[in-house]
C-alpha cells in the first residue's frame, strides 16, 4: 500500500511538472512567433546591405541596391519589440543577468539599422558611396552576429554570451540573411547586377548548409531528449533541406523567382526549428510567469492598432515581391 502511494505521489508530481512545462512552452510561442516574423520579413533587407559591397561594382549599382530597401519603413521592427516585451514579462529574472545588457545593445542595432535603411532609401546619392556601403555592410554583419549571440545566451545553462552555439547561431543568421538578400536582388535587379546576386547565392550555399547542419546538431544536443521537440525537429529539418535544395537547383537553372519562394519556405522551417528550441529550453532554465505574460499581453497595443500593423507589414512585404525590377545605367562589363 505504501509503495503504491509513493508511486502515485511521484507519478502525479511528474505529471504536474510535464503539464506545467507544456503550458510554459505554449505561453512562449506568441513572443517567439513575433521574433520569427521579424527574422523572416526583415532578413532580405539585412542581406542586401551585407551583399552590396560584394556584388556591386560602381555607384550606379549601389544606388540600385539601395533602391530595393524601399519603402524603407515596413513596420517589421514592431514584431521584434513586441516579442522582446512579452519575453521580458514572462521571464522577469532574465533582467538580472548579462542577457539584459545584450538585449539593450541589440535593440540599439535594430532601431539604428531601421533608421539607416529608411534614410538610405530616400537619400540614395548620399549612401551610394563605396565607403558608406562597406560601412553599412559591416554594421549589418555586427547586428546579425549580435542577434545570434544574444539569442543563444537565453538557452545556455550559465547564460554565457560567447559560446560555440552562439557563434554558429550568429554565422547562420548572417549567411541566411545574405542568401535571402542575394536571391531577392537576383529577382528584382536587372543584369549584370542581378546575375552577380544569383552567383553570390550559389557560392554561399555550401557554407550555409555546413553551418546550419552544425547549428542543428548543437541545438538538438542543447535541448536534450524532449519528445515535444524531437519529432518536430526531424520533420522540420527534412522540410528545410528539401526546400533549400529546390531553391538551389531552381536558382542554378536561372528560375530565380521559384528559388526565392522556396528559400523563404526553407527559412520558415529553419527559423521554426531554431525558435522551438527556445520554447522547450527556456522553461527548464527560468521560471516562466504565465500570469505576468497575460497581463503584458493585455497591456499591449489594442486590436485595431495591431491589425493595422499586420496589414502594413505584410502589405510592404507583398509590395516588395511584386514590385518592378530595379533598373540602372550599366557602364561596365561584368
Amino acid at each position: 500500500m505504501g509503495m503504491w502511494y509513493t508511486f502515485n505521489v511521484y507519478g502525479n508530481e511528474f505529471s504536474g511538472r510535464c503539464r506545467r512545462g507544456f503550458m510554459e512552452s505554449n505561453a512562449l510561442l506568441l513572443p517567439l512567433c513575433f521574433f520569427g516574423l521579424y527574422m523572416i520579413l526583415e532578413a532580405a533587407d539585412w542581406g542586401l546591405c551585407l551583399a552590396a559591397p560584394i556584388v556591386s561594382r560602381n555607384r550606379e549599382e549601389n544606388k540600385a541596391i539601395i533602391g530595393l530597401l524601399r519603402p524603407g519603413l515596413d513596420g517589421n521592427e514592431l514584431w521584434f519589440f513586441l516579442g522582446l516585451f512579452m519575453l521580458s514579462a514572462a521571464i522577469p529574472t532574465a533582467s538580472e543577468t548579462p542577457i539584459h545588457s545584450g538585449n539593450i545593445v541589440l535593440c540599439v542595432f535594430v532601431v539604428l539599422g531601421a533608421l539607416l535603411r529608411l534614410a538610405a532609401s530616400f537619400l540614395q546619392d548620399a549612401f551610394s558611396s563605396p565607403i558608406v556601403v562597406k560601412a553599412f555592410s559591416i554594421f549589418s554583419f555586427l547586428g546579425l552576429g549580435l542577434m545570434g549571440l544574444s539569442g543563444s545566451s537565453f538557452i545556455m545553462d550559465d547564460g554565457s554570451f560567447v559560446t560555440v552555439l552562439g557563434i554558429f547561431c550568429a554565422l547562420w543568421m548572417i549567411l541566411a540573411a545574405f542568401q535571402l538578400g542575394c536571391l531577392y536582388g537576383a529577382v528584382k535587379v536587372v543584369n549584370p547586377l542581378g546575375e552577380r546576386f544569383r552567383a553570390a547565392f550559389l557560392v554561399a550555399s555550401v557554407l550555409t548548409v555546413v553551418v546550419y547542419i552544425i547549428l542543428a546538431i548543437l541545438l538538438k544536443s542543447n535541448v536534450g531528449s524532449s519528445h515535444m521537440y524531437g519529432s518536430f525537429f526531424w520533420m522540420g529539418l527534412v522540410a528545410t533541406a528539401i526546400l533549400f535544395l529546390v531553391a538551389f537547383f531552381f536558382t542554378r537553372s536561372r528560375h530565380v523567382k521559384v528559388g526565392l519562394a522556396a528559400a523563404y519556405l526553407s527559412s520558415f522551417f529553419a527559423i521554426s526549428i531554431y525558435l522551438s528550441a527556445y520554447a522547450v529550453k527556456i522553461p527548464l532554465l527560468y521560471k516562466v510567469e504565465v500570469g505576468a505574460l497575460k497581463s503584458a499581453m493585455a497591456a499591449a497595443p489594442g486590436t485595431a492598432l495591431l491589425v493595422l500593423a499586420i496589414v502594413w507589414a505584410l502589405g510592404a512585404f507583398v509590395w516588395k515581391q511584386i514590385r518592378k525590377k530595379q533598373e540602372y545605367e550599366w557602364r561596365d562589363h561584368i
